[in-house]
Order: C-alpha cells, then structure tokens, then sequence
C-alpha cells in the first residue's frame, strides 16, 4: 500500500532555497498563440479528458453532521459521468469520518509522483477529538480517484536547513523544471520568518517521501510573506512560477531548474486568482480576485497583471476593475464580494481567456434575495481585457436553474472547463448556499456569444448519491474556492 505518512527523516534531509543566485537558464519561447486551456483542466485517469473535484465540506457522513466528502466526476464525450464520492469512509484514506471534520476542502491538482495521473489536495478535516488531520493526497490512477493510495503530509514542524517550519497552504505545480509537479506551499520557522517550503516531486509511490525539499526565506529575500499563493506559468517557459503575497501588492516568483528568481510584482494582488492568456500572445496573465468580505465597503473587484518573457509584463500596466468601472455590468455596492471567485478560459471560442468572476454576495433585482449572488464575465482580447460584450448571470436570468434567493452565494465557486473536449467550454458555478446551505452546481453552456443561460443544467449532492441536508456544496472546485462561512 501507498497509506504513508512524510517521514522525518525524508524532512531532514533538506535543501535551503535562495541565498545564492541560481544557475542561468536559457530563455525559453513562449508556448505557441492558439486556443487556451481551461486553466482548471485535471484528468485524473488518464482518460483525455477534463474531470471535476468539488468539495461537500459539511455533508453528513454515516449520521455524522459535517463529516465532509469530495465529488469525482470524470469528463468524456458526452460530458460529466457518474461521480465517484470520497469520504474517510473510503477504502484507502486515512481516519475515520468525525462529527465537524470538514474533510475535503480542496487545495490543488497535479501529477506528484509523475506517474501520469493528476492528484488531488484536500483538507483531511479533523477528527473525532477536533484534531487536525493535516493535508491529504488523493491520488489519480487509470481507474480514477479511489482512495486507494492516499497518503498524509504531516502538519508539524520540520527541519529544512535549519529553523523548523510548518506546512500550511500547500499548492501543486512544477516549479523546479523536472516535468513533475511539485508541492508548495507557505512556511513558517520558529524565528517567526514566513517563507516557502517546495516538496519537490516525484513523491516515492513506495515511501511517499519527496525527492528534496527546499526551503526560501521570502521576507528576508523578496522583502513579502508567503501567503496568498498561485502556481502559474507567466513566463512561457513551461515552468511554474509562485504569485505571492499580501493585499494591495504581490511578488512573482519565477521557476527555473536553478532555483527562484524574482519577476517583478504584481498590483491589487487579492486571495482568488486564476491565470490564461487573456491577449493571446503565448504568456499567462494573472487574474487576482479581492472579493474582501460580506461587509467590505467597494464590493470587491479584481487585478489583471499581464505576463512576459522575464514574468510581469514590462510593457502592458496591470489594471483593476470593479463593478464600477465603465462596461462592467452593475453597481459596486457593501459586501458584494465581486472577485471572491475567478476562473480564466475561453468562453467565446475566439481563442482568447475570458475572465469569469464570481460576486457570491450580490443582491439581485429582487432586493428582498439578499446575497443571491452573481457571475460576471470580462472577453479578452487583442489589447488585453475588454469590457465589451461584458455579460452578467444569476439564477433569474432565462435558462438558468432555480431563483435568486437569500443567502444562495451563486458565484461562490466558478471554474472553466471542457469535460467533453469539443471546443466549448462549460463553465461550472457554485452555490454553496443553495436551499439551505445544501449547495448546488450550475453547468452553463457557452457558444460563440459566450456564456449562456440556455440549456443550463443543475445538480446537489444528493443528485450524486451523497447525503441530502446541508453540504456547503460548490464551496470549491479543484483548486479552492470562496469564503466559506463556518457559523452557517
């Protein structure tokens, strides 16, 4: 079996990241100007094509109120398939199902162990005596996420060259230029130092130990705590690079074979993000979303910062629009949280990413649906981002499932993707707050107008076999999602 926990020692045997220049690399060309991939694509089995994870964090499990479970479901042909449900009652993950667990918040999908299958990131929750569980790899196989093979990354301090240091917010992505994904996420030493701890892949199938870790002190070398982070290749080199953080600013991070190097920074940086090349010239741009919370007086809004061949573009400036901007469908009101969710892809099969933009509290025409919430779409284009042809949905629009409602948060997760691969994207919306906090799905058509509510389809967990009640449904998909409300 692969049920392994990291180990000590793999955690010693570690590599400090940063204090010398790294090796020169050579200048790679950007990746070819065609049609994007949906940013959130991940295939699972091996099959082709896209799959979705979506987190049920509050669902009950075996009469136990929110134990948690994730929802598998695979792309084909003909769309979504038959979802397969993870709970700590699969065979395979580690624990047992614990009354206010939460198991299966999501945090990342990636290859890290280079066998050809995407793996999953999720929060194992806590157990029955509120402990935590720390974070869990789901891992892909032919046959799909199982459960079988799960491993545990440990929570604890670890020595990495020095200081110990605390995993916290891991990430997914091949940031040291081997084909294989690594595991990044913010770190933290007992000198109250936060920096970054890269777990770099493979991940041993045998031992689940990685084959080095690496270790960068970002405040003391890029003058930025390590928090807020997003794994995106801006530079076209076929790398990821590490977007970090604070509100207001970040820092890219570039990936290299010989280390990380600084690319420039990044303006109105916020806790969403997602990455596509929005002008179509063979780089990634970076789409923050600053949705602030329930009660944050602009309403929210997001930050495109375009990328280049030495990462943040030198000739196109970073721009921040909000519901007031002109073009931008309606009004930036208190707590919309426009931004809490951003996806980029192409909903217009005009080749360029589209920025798709969750406002998870906004109130409808119906101002009695308080925090119905809603999805704004922004076209990319030639120059950049254009307002433009600007659409905005909710449940009320024609087609569209279900009415806005209070308290539904439509918009709380979105992500773009092409289950069936026939060159139109759907783009997925989550509801977490649905009947009651249920939760619900959105499946939205697109076409060569872009997204539309006609012949949209919808589904709650129970649809998939799982636990009817409350489930925080749609709170995220793959890659996390929005704010979720713990007291709800």
């Amino acid at each position: 079996m692969r049920k392994q926990s990291l180990t000590l020692a793999a955690l010693c045997a570690a590599t400090v990241l940063g204090l010398t220049a790294p090796t020169a690399v050579a200048a790679a060309a950007p990746a070819a100007a065609g049609t994007p991939a949906p940013a959130d694509s991940a295939d699972f089995n091996g099959d082709g094509y896209p799959d979705v994870a979506t987190s049920a964090p509050t669902t009950t499990v075996s009469g136990l109120a929110r134990a948690g479970a994730v929802a598998v479901q695979y792309g084909s042909p003909t769309g979504l398939q038959k979802p397969v449900l993870i709970t700590k009652n699969t065979p395979g993950v580690p624990g047992l199902p614990a009354d206010g667990g939460r198991f299966g918040i999501l945090h990342g999908q990636g290859d890290v162990d280079g066998d050809g299958y995407v793996d999953l990131l999720v929060e194992g929750g806590a157990d029955a005596e509120h402990r935590s569980t720390g974070i869990m790899i789901l891992r892909g196989s032919k046959d799909g996420i199982t459960g079988r093979y799960t491993s545990q990354l440990h929570s604890g301090a670890y020595a990495v060259g020095g200081p110990s240091v605390h995993v916290t917010d891991p990430h997914i992505g091949d940031v040291t230029g081997d084909g294989i994904a690594d595991i990044v996420t913010p770190s933290y030493n007992t000198d109250g130092k936060s920096g970054l701890a890269i777990l770099q892949g493979p991940l041993s199938p045998a031992t689940n130990e990685p084959a080095r870790i690496l270790f960068r002190d970002t405040e003391t070398l890029d003058n930025s705590p390590a928090r807020n982070l997003h794994l995106g290749d801006m530079t076209g080199d076929g790398i990821a690079d590490i977007v970090l953080g604070p509100y207001g600013t970040g820092t890219l991070l570039k990936g290299t074979p010989g280390g990380l190097v600084k690319g420039g920074s990044l303006v109105g940086y916020g806790a969403g993000g997602s990455f596509g090349d929005l002008n179509k010239d063979g780089y990634q741009d970076f789409v923050s979303g600053d949705g602030g919370t329930w009660n944050t007086a602009d309403g929210g809004r997001i930050a495109v910062t375009y990328g280049g061949p030495d990462g943040v573009s030198t000739t196109i400036p970073a721009r921040v629009y909000t519901q007031d901007t002109a073009g931008v469908p309606g009004v930036s009101e208190v707590g919309d949280r426009f931004g809490a969710s951003v996806s980029v892809g192409d909903t217009d099969q005009d080749g360029y990413a589209d920025i798709v933009i969750g406002a998870s509290y906004e109130t409808g025409s119906d101002t009695a649906a308080t925090w119905s919430g809603s999805v704004t779409v922004l076209r990319g284009s030639a120059t950049g981002v254009t307002t433009t042809g600007a659409k905005v949905l909710t449940q009320d629009s024609p087609g569209v499932p279900s009415t806005s409602e209070k308290d539904d948060h439509f918009g709380s997760a979105v992500s773009v993707i092409d289950t069936d691969k026939d060159g139109k994207a759907e783009v997925y919306v989550g509801g977490y707050g649905e009947d009651n906090y249920a939760g619900r799905v959105w499946k939205l058509k697109t076409d060569a107008t872009g997204i539309t509510g006609t012949g949209a389809t919808a589904y709650n967990f129970a649809d998939l076999g799982g636990a009817a009640g409350r489930a925080h449904f749609g709170f995220a998909f793959g890659s996390g999602g929005s704010y979720l409300d713990l007291r709800t």
